[in-house]
């Protein structure tokens, strides 16, 4: 059997999938195989960070295979016999109805599969189709296969189930096709922004030599915010999305930020002033950022809704290589962002809210973020 699980933010499968074709689970279907399969017994597994439970056969030995962030665990049958694989990678938007068959579709082609049946969708709304397949073993014998492809949408993740076994043996594995799917359970990341665990300082000077409790840091699907080798890397592995970071300092009304930042692939990076949490996990902000095509603009939040403050604006002070230093303060109502020394704008927003400054990463069509070092605030 081979189950492979994936949650992706587009259409197409990552390029991960490559990684649980039927060709991988040819190779290990044969081989030494008991002349009996093993009876099957099914028993509760957990992710180690909690998120994910599935129902996995009891006795199949695990790997494990982490990278960038992506989970990939792996049970193989006893004697060879298939294989059960599970991949994780975050999303950033729910995808359609439309674009779950298009997955299923996509994951049959990156399978060399074909399906036996117009795709179905189940109670729970998953997608799901049969298809069959083929590899070669260890010996070099063509090996007939049986596929089950199941697509669900879960709330911040889309679930690819894959299953596949030697076509003759499909009646041995089916009782717990049904079981193993209805099992799949994944819990959405917390949606509220992580705030640090250092007690609240009036003011902030940090070069990032050591990590002391003073921003967020943490490594999950979706996100890798990490204080290593004398920075701060705040670097978002979902397209479509973005990030505030805020350290532990005391809310006040003016305020001032200045920072030496450079990208780390196409992303926007910047600033924040003046933010803060409300009670049901949405944020008030005001953000200036800059972009690797020497572009800059800056908006607002009240409660995760964005207006534009200062559209977005060519400037060739900003350099796509190398450090730029970054500077946004506020003062009654009045902001104004320097760039490397020179000021690109200077706009009025008539709020005198109370909150912190930040630091501030956003993606479109790829993964990327930004290096943060030498960050001041007053």
């Amino acid at each position: 059997m081979l189950i492979l699980v994936a949650c992706g933010a587009t259409t197409t499968p990552p390029a991960n999938f490559a990684t649980a074709t039927p060709q991988l689970a040819a190779e290990v279907i044969g081989g030494n195989m008991p002349a009996t399969p093993m009876p099957v017994t099914l028993t509760a597994w957990q992710s180690p960070d909690g998120r994910i439970a599935l129902q996995v056969p009891q006795g199949w030995a695990i790997e494990t295979h982490t990278e960038a962030g992506r989970g990939l665990w792996i049970w193989n049958a006893p004697g060879q016999r298939g294989l059960l694989s599970l991949l994780l990678i975050g999303t950033a938007n729910p995808l359609s109805s439309a674009d779950l068959t298009d997955l299923v579709d996509a994951t049959l082609q990156q399978l060399a599969a074909t399906r036996t049946q117009a795709p179905v969708v189940a109670p729970d709304g998953a997608v799901v189709v049969d298809a069959t397949g083929s590899g070669i073993n260890r010996e070099g014998v063509s090996v007939p296969l049986w596929i089950r492809v199941n697509i669900r949408q879960f709330d911040d993740s889309v679930a690819v189930v894959v299953l596949s076994v030697p076509a003759e043996e499909r009646a041995l594995y089916q009782a717990f096709v049904a079981p193993v799917e209805q099992s799949l359970q994944i819990a959405p990341l917390p949606t509220a922004t992580p705030l640090p665990t250092a007690t609240p300082a009036p003011r902030t000077f940090d070069r990032f030599d050591a990590d002391e409790g003073r921003w967020f840091v943490g490594d999950d699907v979706r996100r890798a915010m990490t204080i290593q080798d004398g920075v701060y890397r705040m670097y978002l592995r979902m397209t479509d999305s973005y990030y505030l970071s805020a350290p532990a300092e005391e809310p006040r009304a003016d305020q001032r930020i200045q920072v030496t930042a450079r990208f780390a692939g196409t992303a926007r990076i910047g600033t924040a002033l003046r933010f803060q949490q409300r009670g049901d996990d949405t944020r008030d902000y005001v953000v200036c950022w800059i972009s690797p095509l020497q572009r800059f603009g800056c908006f607002r939040s009240e409660a995760d809704q964005w207006v534009a403050l200062q559209e977005v604006t060519d400037s060739a002070v900003i350099l796509p290589e190398g450090d730029n230093r970054m500077d946004f303060a506020v003062q009654g109502t009045t902001y104004t962002l320097t760039v490397n020394g020179e000021v690109l704008t200077q706009f009025e927003y008539d709020s005198e809210t109370i909150g912190v400054p930040g630091l501030y990463v956003e993606t479109f069509d790829v993964a990327a973020g930004g290096v943060f070092d030498d960050v001041e605030t007053s």
